[in-house]
Formats: structure tokens, C-alpha cells, sequence
């Protein structure tokens, strides 16, 4: 296993320690919580739920069963998870795909997106384009 990716058995969840950077495509077979500031410069694939630290950029795509994008993070690819989607505040997508929920923070833009459950806009988003037979729900900043 590459030196910065630490390991905890009884969670089946893999840490990337913060400011790294992967230039190979990641697959893992289980959780993954990303730190502050990583560059991944392939895609991510993730079997298990996945938190993406404040500030990470993912060049490629990314599949996850669950994410958690924190703030600050760039995908200049496409995100596809199957139970739900968080992204917080100002994080950039260029198109998301969830099987469940999505719910987006003020801040965050969209390319493209779709949600076969509800799509929850919190405060000032911009979505450049919302799949048909997608529900959205808009609040204001809470």
C-alpha cells in the first residue's frame, strides 16, 4: 500500500493523509476519508461510503456507494454514488449522478445533475443543467 495511505482494519475504512497526491487511478474496497488538500490526478473508485477533505481536486471521475465532497473541493470529472450525495459549501462539479439524495450547499456550481430521489438546493447554487424527472427542493441558507 502506497506510504501516505493508512489502513484501519475494523472499520474497513482507508486514510489519505492531507497534501498528498496519486497519480494512478485509486480502486479500494471499503470506506476512504480523504484529507485536506489532495490531488488525485485519475479517477476514484470507492466501494464504501467516501469524505472528501476540504480543498481535495479530483481530476478524473469518482463512484462511491455514499460521499460526503467538503468544502472547497473540485471534480473536473463526474461523480456517480447509489445512496446519497453531500456537497458543502463552494464545492465544484462538472456533473453529479446519485441513486438516492443529493443535497448542495450554498456556494457549490454544478454542471450537470441528476438525483433519482430529491435534489435539496441550499441557498445560492448554480446548476448549469438539471436531468429531467429529478426533484428539486430549494431553501434558503439555513
Amino acid at each position: 500500500m502506497i506510504r501516505f495511505i493508512k489502513y484501519h482494519p475494523r472499520s474497513n475504512t482507508y486514510v489519505i493523509e492531507k497534501r498528498a497526491f496519486l497519480e494512478e487511478n485509486l480502486i479500494l474496497n471499503g470506506n476512504l476519508i480523504v484529507g485536506q488538500e489532495v490531488k488525485f490526478w485519475k479517477d476514484l473508485t470507492v466501494t464504501g461510503k467516501l469524505e472528501l477533505g476540504k480543498g481535495s481536486v479530483v481530476q478524473g471521475n469518482v463512484k462511491a456507494r455514499g460521499a460526503l465532497v467538503c468544502a472547497g473541493t473540485k471534480i473536473l470529472g463526474n461523480i456517480e454514488t447509489v445512496s446519497e450525495l453531500v456537497l458543502l459549501d463552494r464545492a465544484k462539479i462538472n456533473t453529479a449522478a446519485c441513486q438516492g439524495d443529493i443535497r448542495v450547499r450554498p456556494g457549490c456550481v454544478i454542471g450537470s445533475v441528476k438525483a433519482d430521489g430529491t435534489l435539496e438546493l441550499v441557498g445560492k447554487v448554480i446548476v448549469r443543467k438539471v436531468e429531467p424527472l429529478t426533484k428539486v427542493i430549494i431553501r434558503a441558507e439555513e
